[in-house]
């Protein structure tokens, strides 16, 4: 049965007060537990301040020797090159050769008008049409181009040899000689290398001949570089250096072949060309690309123990030292700096101090 309103027990105010007091208490205990769980010590928080445990850097001593490397930025250049242009005019009507396309001396490297165009070495072209019986240094030099098939040696004068070596080369290329086999401006250019590869066809099949109809170079591609004056005093030809890039997929070494050809720019600054020939054949493909010289320079160094300058310290008298690692322990070496460059220092120490393969600090981390 429901307890009346009239039948509950009432709180006394003696009860009441009590369970204030409880309550109080327990909120209290509440707050100061949270509160302990933040703050914390001053020796705690100087704890979490500190800076981490560190660790001793260490690096290796190596025997060699100091060398400053002189760097140069140069490019690939394209090397020599010959424009081969026939005389006269006419229609283009067979180009047998494509760029790219390396080729050598007694090739036909175009037709013009069904007529070949066949490539030479010579340095100086034809200056007229010779014909049997001519004399002159030109006849020379067409004997001079003609020695794989001439039989005699070049004498100046056009005989039955050099009539036999002309028809030679014709046949060779699979055409009939000219009309008494004469030797033609418009069938026989010259370049100065026996191997050549093509760089451009200017003009197209059909086309009527234009100059250069065909520009190759006769040399493998080199390195070039422009210097102040001053650096060109401390180059010179033969010397070795590397070259190093993209363009050439890496590093290669090479010989400088000319220093020269000095100028003075608007700057006022003079400056010298720098070819360098690497020992491997560049690929044309590799022509304009940025690539770095790298030339070492000065007298033979003396060889020693090699150490990064940041292992050398100081001490307070003046003197220095490295701090020679070994298990868990360090202690100094005193060391006597020798020479310096490129960031590492050639040292001495007391024998039996240092060797190489020795553990130095570096310093932190």
């Amino acid at each position: 049965m429901a307890m009346n309103e009239q039948s509950r027990p009432r709180m006394t105010p003696t009860r009441r007060v009590g369970a204030l007091v409880l309550a109080t208490a327990l909120v209290s205990a509440a707050i100061g537990g949270a509160a302990g769980f933040f703050v914390k010590s001053p020796a705690q928080v100087a704890a979490d301040a500190a800076p981490p445990s560190t660790s001793e850097l260490t690096v290796q001593i190596e025997e060699g020797s100091i060398s400053d490397p002189l760097l140069i930025p140069g490019v690939v250049a394209l090397g020599n090159t010959a424009d081969l242009t026939p005389a006269g005019s006419g229609v283009v009507t067979g180009l047998p050769v494509a760029v790219g396309t390396q080729f050598n001396a007694g090739t036909v490297i175009a037709e013009v008008n069904d007529r070949p165009v066949i490539y030479l070495q010579g340095e100086i072209p034809l200056l007229r049409d010779l014909r049997p019986g001519d004399k002159g240094e030109d006849v020379r030099r067409l004997q001079e181009a003609l020695q794989p098939w001439l039989s005699g040696k070049p004498d100046g004068k056009w005989g039955a040899g050099t009539t036999r070596a002309l028809q030679a080369l014709y046949k060779a290329t699979g055409y009939a000689a000219p009309a008494e086999s004469a030797a033609l401006q418009s069938e026989l250019v010259f370049g100065a290398a026996g191997t050549a590869t093509v760089l451009s066809v200017k003009s197209p099949l059909g086309g009527a001949v234009e100059s250069p109809l065909i520009r190759a170079t006769t040399s493998n591609p080199t390195v070039a570089a422009e210097v102040t004056d001053a650096t060109a005093q401390a180059l010179q030809s033969g010397q070795r250096v590397s070259v190093t890039g993209s363009a050439i997929g890496g590093s290669q070494e090479g010989t400088i072949v000319a220093v020269g050809g000095l100028q003075t720019g608007d700057d006022g600054i003079s400056r010298a060309t720098v070819v360098v020939q690497p020992d491997t054949a560049l690929p044309p493909a590799a022509i304009d690309g940025k690539v770095e010289i790298t030339v070492l320079t000065g007298a033979e160094t003396e060889v020693g123990l090699i150490v990064p300058l940041s292992a050398i310290r100081s001490n307070t008298t003046g003197g220095t030292y490295v701090l020679l690692k070994e298990g868990k322990n360090t202690h100094r070496v005193s060391v006597t700096v020798d020479d310096t460059g490129s960031g590492q220092a050639r040292v001495t120490a007391p024998d039996g101090e240092l060797t190489a393969g020795d553990l130095v600090v570096l310093g932190a981390q």
